[in-house]
């Protein structure tokens, strides 16, 4: 799970370099979901012989992930970025999605989330204030609202991929989300909801002077590395512990940007990747804690013997 936030975090500094050469957000939303399918396109039909009568089964799940937990975050989130600074988004997007996760689970399920849990969400969200500097930022009640809506497909995106029952293997489901969330970003760049312009120019990147193609490359390894570790830690952790593990999403943004953009960190940052952290381990804790056990056994000797009552020979009783 920690692979898949660190490739989430760096692909963001990779995006913004091609910004600066004039790509727009649609065309880095399509790049990326195009690229990732082509390239799991024979994994996925390897992967799924034998198999096609589950991703029948599964095809809702599947339509989800692909257009809600791919295309639409992505899509909310740089449309949040018209109104919002980077820095209100990524914290409304990542404080959000965690919350509705508790939040609906605690509705389905009945069970109200353990106290450590609690603790472990306020101490979470703590950190992420710490590592993102809001001082001087505006606020947009548009804005706000796509970067709500991103929180949501975010929190999607953690239920769909926690689910077990989902018996496709992991790269397969990734690569089947990713042709149609990218099919999805082709309407969007059709309609002029999300335009594309796609810039080809040399650029700066990571001190050094590198064609369009190389940060592109990257970027589609990236996203493909994000969702198939993000499926695969989260069929361990589940929705609640991985959407929390995934906070750690900040921290590796600003180190990723630190190195890639030159963009240094502060002390106060690096203190918020560090409360971060123990609010991922007291949230797992709290879970783990709120797990039924494994019934009691008892030993042989701690069992009393249940024996029949017999006659006595002698007295016939």
């Amino acid at each position: 799970m920690l692979l898949s936030t660190f490739f989430f975090a760096v692909a963001g500094p990779v995006a913004k370099a091609l910004y600066s050469i004039g790509w727009t957000p649609g065309s880095v939303v399509l790049i990326r979901l195009a690229g990732a399918s082509v390239l799991l396109l024979v994994p996925t039909l390897i992967a799924l012989r034998g198999r096609w009568g589950e991703v029948r089964h599964h095809w809702r799940k599947i339509v989800t992930y692909g257009v809600v937990s791919m295309a639409g975050v992505q899509a909310f989130f740089f449309l949040a970025l018209e109104h919002l600074s980077v820095a209100v988004a990524i914290l409304l997007e990542m404080m959000g999605a965690p919350l509705i996760i508790v939040f609906w689970l605690w509705a389905r399920t009945r069970q109200r989330p353990s106290t450590m849990t609690g603790i472990g969400v306020v101490v979470s969200l703590l950190g992420v204030v710490l590592v993102l500097d809001l001082r001087n930022a505006s606020l947009n009640w548009v804005g706000i609202l796509m970067a709500l809506a991103a929180a949501a497909c975010f929190a999607s995106y953690f239920l769909v991929s926690s689910n077990q029952t989902i018996r496709l293997p992991s790269i397969a489901f990734t690569g089947l989300g990713m042709g149609i969330g990218a099919f999805a970003a082709l309407i969007a760049n059709l309609t002029r909801i999300m335009p594309a312009r796609f810039v080809v120019a040399d650029l700066d990147f990571a001190g050094l002077r590198v064609p369009w193609f190389v940060p592109a490359l990257l970027l589609v390894l990236f996203t493909v590395g994000a969702y198939l570790f993000g499926i695969l830690g989260l069929r361990h952790l589940g929705a609640t512990v991985g959407s929390f593990v995934n906070l750690t999403e900040v921290p590796f943004s600003a180190i990723a940007a630190w190195i890639l953009l030159a963009e240094a960190l502060t002390p106060l940052q690096l203190a918020g990747g560090v409360v971060i952290l123990a609010g991922i381990v007291l949230v797992k804790w709290g879970d783990l804690k709120t797990k039924p056990g494994p019934p009691e056994q008892r030993t042989l000797s701690e069992q009393r013997p249940v024996t029949a009552p017999c006659r006595d020979a002698r007295s016939g009783v």
